[in-house]
């Protein structure tokens, strides 16, 4: 699988903030804050005409005047702002962006934007991504989380600030924890491939509500079953259906997007 961008996306040495702003209940607010407050060594950039700094840190009126191109750039401004940022960015050289939101007729005009560029995009409709080995956070979760070697990667929003939460309580630590959102380009399958050669993780957990490219997943899950231990937990479409399932995988890789008990054979061999 292709691992274009991932390493910009995932171990980022620079982060633009598209929409940076002062005010705490926006966007760019709570991401300036939390990557701040992450302790990310690295170059953060505020990207706003309406202050001259966020939180203490120079802003940059737009994308063309930013002193250099960032590894990854977040985009926090309203939706309908989307592909003309994207364009900037694409210009700009940048190679990997979050969208934090969009609505689903945007959505094929911002792929075709992107591939033009060669720009990777996590979401639309992300919560974000944390790598605390990195202190990076780059998500609207306040949360702090512990460094650890369980990589998670979660299709739900909701799972995923439950699974924040919950890890905090109990002092539990991730090496990444990926929000996927709609999966417009970057894929659970890419992802796995990644997370099999990283250091940091020594294990995987998946939260899945659907398949994109069913025979790529599993191709990618035996590839990264054979370092790392994988557990999928699966949306549960039909009530007292197991949804649960481990690697390495078995027999049986046409996975429905619908039905359960068919991902428990591709996942495990057995029904």
């Amino acid at each position: 699988m292709s691992q274009r961008g991932l390493e910009a996306l995932l171990r980022p040495k620079s982060i633009a903030v598209i929409g940076a702003s002062m005010k705490p209940d926006r966007a760019g607010y709570l991401m300036m804050r939390n990557l701040l407050a992450g302790g990310f060594s690295g170059p953060v950039l505020p990207v706003t005409p309406a202050y001259k700094a966020v939180l203490g840190v120079l802003a940059w009126p737009d994308v063309p005047s930013l002193p250099f191109i960032p590894d990854l750039a977040v985009l926090c401004t309203h939706a309908k702002r989307n592909l003309e940022l994207l364009e900037s960015l694409g210009q700009k050289g940048c190679k990997t962006c979050i969208i934090l939101s969009s609505p689903p007729e945007q959505q094929a005009e911002l792929l075709a934007c992107a591939g033009r560029f060669q720009m990777r995009i996590l979401g639309p409709n992300s919560l974000g991504l944390l790598a605390p080995w990195q202190g990076l956070n780059a998500s609207f979760s306040p949360v702090p989380i512990r460094k650890g070697k369980l990589a998670f990667i979660s299709q739900s929003a909701a799972v995923s600030n439950t699974i924040l939460d919950w890890a905090q309580q109990r002092e539990m630590g991730f090496s990444y924890f990926i929000a996927l959102g709609d999966s417009l380009d970057i894929d659970v399958d890419e992802l796995l491939d990644f997370l099999a050669r990283d250091s940091k993780t020594s294990a995987i957990l998946l939260y899945l509500e659907h398949l994109s490219d069913a025979r790529r997943f599993v191709s990618a899950a035996r590839s990264a079953s054979r370092n790392k231990p994988i557990l999928v937990i699966k949306k549960r479409t039909q009530p007292r259906r197991a949804t649960v399932a481990s690697f390495p995988l078995g027999h049986g890789s046409r996975l429905g997007r619908g039905d359960p008990a068919r991902w428990v054979v591709a996942c495990t061999g057995y029904p």
